[in-house]
């Protein structure tokens, strides 16, 4: 029996009130819906779920959570109350408290994406299609990949509050592929967004027009050098080192497995003074944002780099109580939906502004190699090293951009990277969306991004 939201929310209310006052508790309503349309030379690949829901209720013992998940409400109830019947209160850990909150917010769309048909979202899709295909004939493979979801979350708990969110979400990736003397290569444009179908409002013919001349130059390109060459990194390569490289390992369950590089570096300095990373929920219209976590934590934006020195980790409320820090809960609890265990996960991870323009920092550079368009990156989470690849460059010299180059792979030590940043540059900041995985699923929207940073430390190689 499908419940209106003002009986449901009653009924979550009584299971929480019959948890005894020793313990805490919460309880979590997780609904979603989605659709993901992938069209390319070979076909369409669609993928729709209309309504997937369900609840999963927490309680904390002392020591760990014991959670229960359910689609059924009424199931769920009963399986709580034969829990509390049979749970020992077993206080090894001080759980830390956190003040009464409440909100109901719906994210806005300027264009609604769920009053427009499946066949008006593919016949988008397909029209952008042939508009690439159109503009050279040596695209051989217009590769569009387009997603909308609706998140809707509500969130009880022993403390008092009472939290809903909901939150439309859309992603858009176009790669032209482009075939020239049997060799194949591509760019990317990617977007992402806390919002609606106006996310197709950003396409234009001089944007498409510039992607399939970009990955026709990248199909040609010579590879770029090897060897301890000076770098700047555009935001997006930037940011992956801000998400993956840096973040991953602030995630505070890593901290307390004792798999994160960077415990021993904590309150200390790990990169040049210029240097700030920071992670934010709160930032308007991002893919990665949110209101509260799901544990009911207020989100705030976390420093995790201020000036040089790391200064927060990334937290759940149980890994805040292990570590005894209170102050830092910034609303970093995440799950993927009510079937999955939550974790400390990052939401937008990004490099902040400087005082350098970009032209100054190639200005200064004899020799270099600007380093752009992020593929993909792994972080070495115990040994601190750094595996980032990017799908293109540009050579430097003499102060000025020459020669573009294909993927690009930086590796060395992060540490040692972090420190070498001589120059930051000003905004505006600029990021690039998609789904994040822990391990190999656990799979939340993040963005990674910021500005151009110059180093001076880095190794590179081609891709």
């Amino acid at each position: 029996m499908r419940l209106d939201r003002e009986t449901m929310i009653l009924n979550m209310q009584e299971i929480i009130n019959k948890v005894p006052s020793k313990f805490y508790a919460d309880i979590l309503y997780d609904k979603l819906s989605s659709i993901n349309i992938q069209q390319s030379i070979s076909g369409e690949s669609l993928s729709v779920i209309p309504r997937i829901n369900g609840f999963v209720f927490r309680i904390f013992e002392g020591s760990m959570y014991k959670e229960i998940s359910d689609y059924d409400l009424f199931n769920l109830e009963e399986r709580v109350l034969k829990l509390i019947q049979n749970l020992d209160y077993n206080p090894k850990i001080e759980f830390i408290s956190y003040p009464k909150h409440s909100m109901d917010k719906e994210i806005s769309m300027k264009n609604d994406f769920t009053l427009i048909s499946l066949e008006e979202k593919h016949q988008k899709i397909m029209n952008l299609h042939t508009s690439i295909k159109k503009i050279d004939q040596r695209v051989v493979n217009p590769v569009i990949t387009y997603k909308d979801s609706m998140l809707e979350r509500i969130f009880i708990n022993t403390e008092g509050s009472l939290l809903r969110q909901k939150i439309p979400r859309t992603f858009l990736e176009i790669k032209p592929i482009v075939s020239i003397d049997n060799k194949t290569d591509y760019d990317t444009y990617s977007v992402g967004s806390e919002g609606g179908f106006e996310i197709f409002d950003q396409i234009n013919n001089e944007l498409l027009e510039n992607l399939v001349k970009s990955s026709i130059e990248l199909t040609t390109a010579p590879h770029p050098p090897s060897g301890k060459i000076p770098v700047i990194l555009d935001p997006t390569i930037a940011g992956n080192m801000a998400h993956a490289v840096f973040g991953h390992s602030l995630q505070a369950d890593q901290v307390i497995r004792g798999r994160s590089y960077w415990e021993k570096y904590y309150k200390k300095q790990v990169a040049s003074e210029i240097v700030n990373i920071s992670d934010s929920p709160v930032e308007e219209g991002e893919y990665g944002s949110y209101l509260f976590d799901d544990e009911g934590v207020i989100c705030k934006k976390t420093p995790l780099i201020e000036n040089g020195i790391l200064t927060n980790y990334l937290n759940s409320r149980v890994t805040a109580s292990i570590l005894k820090q209170e102050n830092n809960l910034f609303g970093n609890g995440r799950r993927q939906d009510y079937l999955h265990r939550i974790y400390p996960r990052n939401s937008n991870t990004f490099v902040e502004p400087g005082d350098y323009s970009k032209e100054e920092m190639i200005q200064e550079m004899e020799y270099g190699v600007l380093v752009s368009q992020s593929d993909f990156g792994m972080e070495d989470p115990i040994g601190g090293g750094i595996q980032i690849n990017s799908r293109s460059g540009f050579l430097i010299e003499n102060g000025e951009i020459s020669t573009r180059v294909k993927s690009i792979a930086i590796s060395g030590n992060a540490l040692d990277l972090l420190m070498s940043i001589d120059a930051v540059s000003t905004g505006p900041i600029s990021r690039v969306s998609f789904e994040s995985r822990k391990g190999r699923e656990d799979i939340v929207p993040v963005s990674f991004g910021g500005v151009f940073v110059r180093a001076q430390n880095t190794f590179i190689s081609p891709g």
